[in-house]
């Protein structure tokens, strides 16, 4: 390719890399994404696709506010997606009820209960003849559930090829097998990348590579600290339909969908690169689908996979810009990848724009890992 000059170098295409790149071409800047892979063909693709804040929140605080204001814009997000893609991204307001089997557990849920009903969240606590009343195959030895009304699923197999589509139709560059190996620059001022097929320049670099993140040379005085945690997930499908919402359980989550799919996930596995699929996990996975809803004892199995999380160890993200001029970072979501995308593209569209840092994204900037003097 001659051309290798872009206004934006965004590393990583995966649902946070789309996105910014899509909200960036909106606004006629130039932009290519490089990917060392294939396009959301990592974590984007491996989750099940659950938009669910309040089940994940454990605490307010900054990332509560950034979950929340991300939710509120999704269906605007979605729809614009899909309207410019020309392809239907299911997104199905399901609601979720979170279910207790132990003693710990429900001790677990009045207290989330409590702290978000104190914020003026949708919630509702339910006994367990309640919660079979909205799932009549949960297991009957729950002890109680949570009720979220409001959450929904995402079809994230769709919204990622949406998203590749949009961003191509608004002239995104996407560039597959790539490897990024460093951030170039002159003094403290970035000029572009160098990856396994050569130089590419660029004012501005984002690096939104999910788990890889930290293998790239920034030149920065201290490390972002990234590692991956394996998820590993299995499919399995019902001959009628077994469940009609989202359900968490202490040890997994069960995530319907409208063609008869049962996703069940996740495993949260500290084991550095390695996708492989284990007996162990699925065992694990199936074990705990099976405790909170046993009427899929006779489900078909469909298939098993595994996707990388990318986690920074102080369980936040890291979005902003750095010491070096021109670069910044959008990465370290976790398990909120999908559901962060479009507050992620749209603060970091904005201060990649203005160099004004936006409110929601003072807490997450990448210096917080800088070493204090002593």
């Amino acid at each position: 390719m001659a051309n290798r000059l872009s206004d934006v170098v965004i590393v990583g295409g995966g649902v946070i890399g789309l996105s910014l790149a899509y909200e960036l071409a909106l606004k006629k800047v130039s932009v290519t994404i490089l990917e060392r892979g294939q396009i959301g063909q990592e974590a984007s693709s491996a989750g099940a696709g659950i938009l669910s804040p309040q089940a994940e929140m454990t605490e307010t605080g900054p990332l509560t506010q950034l979950f929340l204001a991300s939710k509120k814009i999704y269906p605007d997000f979605v729809k614009g997606v899909s309207s410019r893609a020309g392809i239907v991204v299911e997104l199905n307001p399901c609601g979720l009820l979170y279910v207790a089997l132990t003693p710990e557990g429900q001790q677990k849920i009045q207290e989330k209960q409590h702290w978000q009903s104190g914020l003026g969240l949708t919630v509702q606590q339910c006994s367990r003849q309640e919660a079979l009343e909205l799932e009549n195959n949960l297991s009957p030895e729950s002890l109680s559930a949570l009720y979220f009304p409001r959450e929904i699923t995402v079809d994230n197999i769709q919204l990622i090829e949406a998203l590749r589509i949009s961003c191509l139709q608004l002239g995104v560059r996407l560039l597959c097998d790539c490897q990024v190996l460093s951030i170039k620059r002159e003094g403290s001022r970035t000029t572009g990348v160098q990856t396994s097929l050569g130089d590419w320049q660029a004012a501005k670099v984002v690096n939104a590579a999910g788990s890889w993140s930290s293998t790239i040379e920034t030149g920065l005085p201290y490390k972002i600290p990234i590692q991956p945690v394996r998820g590993q997930m299995v499919a399995v499908k019902t001959d009628t339909p077994a469940l009609k919402h989202i359900v968490y359980s202490e040890g997994c989550y069960l995530v319907p969908r409208r063609d008869g799919r049962i996703l069940l996930g996740s495993t949260m596995e500290w084991v550095g690169y390695d996708k492989q699929v284990t007996l162990q996990g699925v065992r694990q996975l199936t074990s705990a689908a099976l405790a909170v809803c046993p009427k899929i004892h006779s489900s078909t199995f469909l298939s098993c996979w595994s996707g990388l999380r990318p986690y920074c160890e102080d369980g936040a993200p890291v979005l902003g810009l750095t010491e070096i001029e021109g670069l910044y970072f959008a990465t370290g979501h976790f398990r909120n990848g999908l559901l962060l995308a479009p507050i992620t593209a749209r603060l970091m569209s904005e201060l990649i724009l203005t160099e004004t840092v936006p409110k929601l994204l003072e807490t997450f900037a990448p210096d917080r890992f800088k070493q204090k003097e002593t």
